[in-house]
């Protein structure tokens, strides 16, 4: 089946999209140099007393945004592929966005815990965990192509 002509705009419009969340991810770690810079020694802006509490609900927010984000994918996905035409490229869209936005979670929620307790080690785990989600599912032309294959698409990781 041959690609919709709506294909090409929705896969550049997505891949934009997708190198915007990746320069979020960058200005999340400059503000977090700027903190750490202007404060010298920053424990957080909230006095937080239990902040081993905090660290395990924060990292197991992450996990969980991390197992969310490889359903959603793969159902979007499986979706994509029953659809057919300019309705495959609205799934696959929707699909790009959602996942790069849920991929962009875990550092969020450490930028949160570096703001909350000052753990700047911890925001950068979660950090680069959030790049690496976001460079494996950065939109690709091979794995929106093979929706219009007919091929069931095979899911990253």
């Amino acid at each position: 089946m041959p690609k919709p002509p709506e294909f090409d705009k929705a896969f550049a419009t997505s891949r934009f999209i997708a190198l915007a969340f990746a320069g979020c991810l960058m200005l999340d770690l400059l503000l977090e140099e700027i903190l750490r810079s202007r404060f010298q020694s920053f424990l957080g802006f909230a006095n937080a007393k239990d902040v081993i509490t905090l660290r395990y609900g924060c990292f197991a927010a992450a996990v969980a945004a991390v197992i969310f984000l490889r359903v959603v994918h793969g159902r979007l996905l499986a979706a994509a592929s029953r659809a057919d035409g300019g309705a495959a490229v609205r799934l696959l869209f929707r699909e790009a966005v959602i996942s790069l936005t849920l991929a962009e979670t875990p550092a969020l929620i450490g930028l949160a815990l570096f703001l909350l307790a000052g753990l700047n080690k911890d925001f950068y785990f979660l950090l680069f965990a959030s790049i690496v989600l976001v460079f494996i599912y950065f939109p690709r032309a091979a794995a929106w192509e093979t929706v219009f294959e007919k091929r069931r698409p095979v899911c990253p990781l």
